[in-house]
């Protein structure tokens, strides 16, 4: 199993990444495409023998780049693979894949949540403590696929939706949880937006890619408050 992510600063968010992966895949190889973070990201992963590969854009947060590494970071992998953003935690591991392989699927189905933290805490930033979601279709994505049939996976922007192409098209018919976090802390996420807004490049404001990131302190706030009050409890590892 081979998983690759993309980063630039997740020094908060990479070290559940790895430890979520390795609990499920033990001898998993962990991928990931650095965009030149200026945090510990990097010596994050390199202590936690991960492959770092970097790459640059100039600075700029670049929907393009980030779609053609998705769409293509894994061809040279035999087996299933694991893509998604390091704030994507799906619920999948080794016996699920073989059990999923016996039976013939070739894509795993999900069922998505945007986690929310319901602590109302300026300096709560525990990952684990977060356990209430809220159902967010458009995550549903096809996060983890078997490279022996799947040739192309056409990603569309954001990934949240592809096209598969290869010698077997099948999906799983059960239908696993994949979990977003997305509302980690309020002030982490103005902060975040705030300098992901600086970065976006002139491609991405054209075509309204990463749009989410200009929203003003009072919009994202008043979507916090908003998501605490429509989460429910899913998780209770």
């Amino acid at each position: 199993m081979t998983i690759f992510t993309i980063t630039y600063n997740e020094e908060l968010m990479l070290p559940y990444f790895i430890e979520h992966y390795r609990l499920r895949f033990p001898n998993c190889k962990i991928v990931v495409y650095d965009n030149e973070s200026t945090d510990d990201t990097v010596k994050i992963a390199l202590k936690n023998d991960c492959e770092v590969i970097t790459y640059k854009t100039n600075g700029k947060l670049d929907d393009t780049t980030y779609l053609e590494i998705k769409n293509n970071c894994w061809k040279n992998c035999k087996g299933w693979v694991i893509v998604c953003d390091c704030d994507e935690l799906i619920d999948v591991s080794d016996y699920i894949l073989t059990l999923e392989s016996n039976e013939g699927a070739t894509l795993i189905r999900f069922n998505a949540f945007n986690m929310v933290n319901m602590v109302n805490m300026a300096n709560d930033l525990n990952i684990d403590g977060i356990k209430h979601g809220i159902r967010t279709e458009s995550y549903d994505k096809s996060y983890c696929f078997d490279t022996r049939f799947i040739s192309e996976i056409n990603y569309s922007a954001g990934c949240h939706s592809a096209s598969p192409i290869g010698s077997k098209i099948a999906y799983s018919n059960s239908i696993y949880f994949a979990y977003h976090y997305k509302y980690i802390n309020a002030d982490y996420m103005v902060n975040r937006h705030a300098n992901f807004a600086k970065r976006l490049s002139e491609i991405n404001i054209k075509k309204g890619y990463g749009g989410h990131y200009l929203q003003t302190e009072t919009q994202i706030r008043n979507e916090f408050l908003n998501a605490q009050s429509k989460a429910k409890l899913i998780w209770t590892k």
